[in-house]
């Protein structure tokens, strides 16, 4: 990828795979607008995030500013390393429907960038967030050089969480140069999507009925409901 729009991400896991779950209808709704959405960081539950551009800078000659104007153009999106946890699904779809989609590092970062005119490579990132504890995150913050020429620093500040946090093993999706409540971008959800899978819960009628509708808008990647829940069949022991 090179120029730094990857942060924290080794070259040879580029082809990783991500995801993320998100209620069925805004699945449904992507596949008809063929939009992915980023949001302002502050919209994230955590209060240390964004802390970094939420704060102040002095400059050489004892001057104050604020990063008031880069962090009003922030946006960014949140999946995780996890292929599926019992945490997931119980926070994400805690209505029972949900769905999770599956891709991979480097198809994700391109899609962004393929729709992010010709500075892509300076407002376009991607980044395994790393834990610390409280004490070190700040002192992380502080070392970032948040105007360097790459256009990376802003993006760096946004992967660094306090460890509380470390078993949500996050990957971000980040976008510098935004404007408005959200940033949208063109996708192809039957190109990006490897995979979509169901909240383990679901009614299976509602599953069929979904997996449909998926069909007819032309998916032919693997659909399918998680049996997390379901207890294996056939079990037998020796006595």
């Amino acid at each position: 990828m090179g120029y730094q729009d990857t942060l924290n991400i080794k070259d040879k896991d580029l082809d990783r795979d991500i995801f993320r779950i998100m209620p069925i209808h805004r699945l449904l709704e992507m596949f008809q607008t063929k939009l992915l959405t980023l949001v302002p960081p502050i919209k994230w539950d955590d209060p240390f995030e964004n802390l970094l551009l939420n704060g102040t800078a002095k400059t050489s000659d004892g001057e104050v500013a604020d990063f008031g104007s880069i962090r009003d153009s922030v946006y960014g999106q949140c999946w995780t390393l996890h292929k599926e946890t019992d945490a997931m699904w119980r926070i994400y779809s805690a209505d029972k429907q949900g769905a999770k989609v599956k891709t991979t590092i480097r198809k994700l970062l391109k899609a962004l960038q393929q729709q992010s005119g010709d500075f892509a490579q300076v407002h376009c990132f991607i980044g395994e967030v790393e834990y610390h504890t409280q004490k070190d995150l700040i002192k992380k913050l502080k070392n970032i050089d948040v105007l360097n020429t790459s256009g990376s620093g802003v993006a760096e500040s946004l992967i660094y969480k306090r460890e509380e946090f470390k078993h949500e093993r996050e990957v971000r999706l980040i976008y510098t140069d935004g404007s408005g409540p959200v940033h949208q971008f063109e996708i192809d959800p039957c190109d990006l999507f490897d995979e979509i899978v169901f909240d383990p819960r679901i009614n299976e009628h509602l599953f069929e009925a979904y997996k449909a509708a998926l069909k007819n808008k032309g998916y032919s990647n693997s659909i399918r409901q998680s049996v997390m829940y379901q207890p294996p069949k056939g079990l037998q022991i020796s006595i």
